[in-house]
């Protein structure tokens, strides 16, 4: 196993200061230590960056990596893994929002699950004990086509192919930054996991319950959605193998 038996969390923020010490609060009470929770803020207007830090102050474990501008979510996560690989030498990784739509209170079994056989973990809405809570008919119907289109196009063995939610271990982390990405938003939870098909990692999923947003606003427009349609298609014809993983 690579580095210490820690648990680095990584959260990208954008207009998230609500959400900041509730999501702290859920995190810490989780069980897993020791734990080390990273947002990687992107110069928040509603200072987001000042909560994080006053809350770092009370606890030593919230760590914040500021990036000065919107640079997208893909790269928010690149940015975080990789301060947080070069700082904290874990050995699992969790990727979520920091608004509470994932559950923190699915960390410990995504831990487990990578801590077992799994390069990656999934939190799946996906799954027998997965749901999606609250969503109307039209985010739902998009949801499901988006996950449609990636196992059909891509051909990705997993239910949940656009989730947010993810564990990963040092080796995945290690792929991640290696292989060139091209997508910065959204996008980038469906690239990252045709990354790891084509590397040959194992992925499994984990079920959790997604419910919306209690507080501030979803950062999803409709301009995202037509863009993802597009790169699936051109990520179809990528190759993001590794030299080891053409032999």
């Amino acid at each position: 196993m690579n580095g210490r038996v820690t648990v680095a969390v990584v959260l990208p923020t954008y207009n998230e200061r609500e959400n900041v010490k509730p999501v702290v609060e859920k995190l810490s009470a989780t069980g897993v230590a020791p734990l080390e929770i990273l947002f990687v803020d992107d110069g928040s207007p509603d200072g987001t960056a000042d909560e994080i830090t006053a809350v770092a102050r009370e606890h030593g474990y919230v760590h914040l990596l500021e990036r000065g501008g919107k640079k997208g979510l893909g790269t928010a996560y690149l940015d975080g893994f990789r301060y947080a690989r070069d700082a904290f030498h874990p050995d699992v990784f969790v990727q979520m929002d920091a608004d509470l739509q994932h559950p923190p209170d699915r960390v410990k079994a995504l831990v487990e699950a990578v801590r077992g056989d799994a390069d990656v973990a999934i939190g799946s809405r996906y799954i027998p004990g997965g749901s999606l809570e609250g969503l109307d008919r039209r985010r739902k119907t998009i949801s499901w086509g988006a996950n449609w289109l990636a196992r059909n196009v891509l051909g990705l063995r997993v239910h949940d192919a656009t989730t947010g939610f993810k564990a990963l271990n040092a080796k995945a982390i290690d792929t991640l930054l290696q292989v060139k990405l091209y997508s910065t938003g959204f996008i980038y939870q469906v690239e990252s996991l045709y990354v790891f098909k084509q590397n040959r990692l194992r992925m499994v999923e984990v079920p959790i319950v997604f419910e919306l947003r209690e507080k501030g606003s979803s950062k999803m427009g409709g301009g995202e959605v037509g863009e993802y349609f597009k790169s699936v298609l051109e990520m179809r014809f990528r190759d993001y193998r590794l030299p080891q993983s053409k032999d």
